[in-house]
C-alpha cells in the first residue's frame, strides 16, 4: 500500500503540480500586469502636457531648480538662508558614527565652521558645473555617516542623493577647506566634493538630439572598441548625441559628448560610446502606462539604498528614475512625490481613512504613486481582489519584529497586517496619478511643442 501511494504522490507531483504552477499568474513579471491594463499604449500625456506637469512640479517645490533659469547672482540673504534651512540636531538629540559610537558636540561644531557661513558675501557670484563622477549629496561639508541609532548603518541623516555624469549643477558656496562646494542640482541643494564636478562657464543653451538611459544602468566608454568603460550611468539620465542623424541599427556604437575635468577643474567634453545594444532610447519614451511598468520591472530585485548610497536606490529614487525616462521631473522626496500630480486623496489634506480606500479602489495601474509615511510605491494593479505595488523596499514590520526585504520589490498592500502598525494598505497617506493637477489644463496650449531638455 505505502508503494501504491508513493506512485500516486509522484505521478500527482509530475502530472498535476506543473499545471497548477503554469496556471499562477507570475505576479514577478511586467507582463502580467501590461497584460491587465486597459488601453496600455495609450499616451497619457503628450510632451507639451509633460511641459506643463513639470512647471507645476518646480513651482510648488522650492528645493527644485532648472538649472539652466538659475542666476548669475544670488543674494547674501537667500544663500544663507539655504546654508543654514537645515539644522544640526539639537543639543538634547544623540546621533551616532559609523562605530555606533555618540558623537560629540565638537565634531557638529567643527562641520558647522567648515560651512563657511561667515564667507557669504553681500552678493554671491554662482558658477554653473557638471558632474564628472558618481558622487553623494550631502546636507553637511562631510562624508561622516551620522546615525539616529548606533548599527543603523543603512540609514546616515546626512545624505541627501546621489548624482551621475552628466548632469548639470551650479555651484553657490564653497566650504572653508575649499574640498566641498554647496550646489543647487535640479532636485535638491546640498553639499558636493569640488573634485566631483567640473566647471563649464558657459550658460550657452545646447539642443539636439539626445540618448536617454532606459535600462536599470548603462555603460559609457571612452573607447570605440568598447573595452574601457568611462562611467555606469543610471535609468533617466540624458546624453547628448555628438552628431545628428546616428541611428539605432548598425553595430558602430553611439558616439555621445561626456565631460571631463581639467586639471584646473574646468569642463572639456570629449567623444564617448555607448553600445548600440544598451538600453538606451534616443529621445524620451512616450508617457504610456505600458512604459513606466516596464521601466520599473527593469529594476526588480535590486538591492536597496538610502540616499543612492554606493550607487543603488531608495524608494523615491526609484520612482524618480522612471518618470524621468518619459522626460517627467519628479521631486526627490517620498512625501513630495504625493504632491507631484493629480491628488486623488491625501490624508494631509483632510481626506479620511474612508476617501484614501475609495481613491485606491479607482487608482489607475502605472500612472499612480501612493505614500506612506516616509516611503513611496508605484501601483501597478489587483490581483485576486488585492492590490499589489511594486517599489523600491528596506523591510517592513510583521509579526515579531522588522522583516527586511532591502530590494526592489512586487508586493501585495496586504504586507505588514500581522503587526501592531498594521497593513500597508492601512496607512497609506496619499494616492496620486502623475498627470497634469487640477486648474492647470487649460493652460497647456500656449506651451511648446515638448519636453526637449537643454544639454
Amino acid at each position: 500500500m505505502a508503494s501504491i501511494a508513493i506512485n500516486i504522490l509522484a505521478l500527482f507531483l509530475v502530472l498535476v503540480l506543473p499545471s497548477y504552477s503554469s496556471a499562477r499568474p507570475n505576479v514577478e513579471k511586467a507582463s502580467h500586469w501590461i497584460s491587465k491594463l486597459k488601453s496600455p499604449d495609450s499616451v497619457i500625456l503628450k510632451p507639451n502636457e509633460i511641459e506643463a506637469l513639470n512647471s507645476s512640479i518646480l513651482d510648488d517645490f522650492d528645493q527644485m531648480a532648472v538649472i539652466d533659469n538659475m542666476p548669475t547672482i544670488m543674494s547674501g540673504e537667500r544663500l544663507y538662508g539655504y546654508l543654514t534651512r537645515d539644522r544640526f540636531p539639537r543639543p538634547d538629540e544623540v546621533r551616532y558614527n559609523s562605530l555606533g559610537e555618540q558623537i560629540s558636540r565638537e565634531f557638529f561644531d567643527a562641520v558647522e565652521d567648515n560651512m563657511n557661513l561667515d564667507g557669504v558675501m553681500e552678493e554671491n557670484f554662482l558658477r554653473p558645473a557638471v558632474i564628472v563622477e558618481r558622487t553623494d549629496v550631502r546636507a553637511f561639508p562631510t562624508e561622516e555617516p551620522v546615525l539616529k541609532s548606533p548599527g543603523s548603518l543603512e540609514f546616515d541623516t546626512f545624505q541627501y542623493s546621489s548624482l551621475y555624469p552628466p548632469e548639470k549643477v551650479v555651484l553657490l558656496h564653497i566650504s572653508r577647506d575649499g574640498q566641498w562646494g554647496f550646489f543647487q542640482t535640479g532636485a535638491v541643494r546640498g553639499w558636493i566634493k569640488i573634485d566631483k564636478v567640473a566647471f563649464t562657464d558657459d550658460d550657452t543653451e545646447k539642443t539636439g538630439e539626445f540618448l536617454v538611459v532606459t535600462g536599470s544602468r548603462i555603460h559609457v566608454f571612452s573607447d570605440k572598441e568598447l573595452k574601457t568603460p568611462a562611467a555606469a550611468i543610471p535609468m533617466g539620465a540624458v546624453i547628448r548625441l555628438k552628431e545628428s542623424g546616428q541611428k539605432k541599427k548598425g553595430r558602430a556604437p553611439w558616439i555621445v559628448e561626456f565631460p571631463w575635468r581639467s586639471e584646473e577643474g574646468k569642463a572639456v567634453w570629449i567623444e564617448a560610446y555607448i553600445d548600440k545594444k544598451a538600453d538606451v532610447n534616443k529621445g524620451f519614451l512616450p508617457y504610456t502606462k505600458k512604459n513606466v511598468i516596464a521601466q520599473a520591472f527593469k529594476m526588480l530585485g535590486e538591492e536597496y539604498g538610502w540616499g543612492g548610497r554606493d550607487g543603488k536606490r531608495d524608494c523615491s529614487i526609484f520612482i524618480k528614475d522612471i518618470f524621468a525616462t518619459m522626460g517627467i521631473t519628479m521631486p526627490r522626496n517620498s512625501s513630495q512625490q504625493g504632491y507631484a500630480g493629480l491628488i486623488k486623496a491625501h490624508a494631509y489634506e483632510d481626506d479620511t481613512r474612508l476617501e484614501l480606500k475609495r481613491a485606491l479602489g479607482k487608482a489607475t495601474p502605472g500612472i499612480t504613486i501612493l505614500t506612506l509615511r516616509g516611503h513611496v510605491m508605484l501601483y501597478i494593479g489587483t490581483n485576486k481582489g488585492k492590490p499589489y505595488v511594486i517599489h523600491q523596499i528596506f523591510g517592513y514590520m510583521d509579526r515579531g519584529g522588522m522583516k527586511v526585504l532591502n530590494k526592489a520589490a512586487v508586493t501585495s498592500l496586504e504586507l505588514g497586517k500581522r503587526s501592531k502598525t498594521g497593513a500597508l494598505k492601512n496607512r497609506i497617506k496619499s494616492v496620486t496619478e502623475i498627470r497634469i493637477p487640477k486648474g492647470l489644463g487649460d493652460n497647456v496650449t500656449g506651451l511648446s511643442a515638448g519636453a526637449q531638455p537643454r544639454l
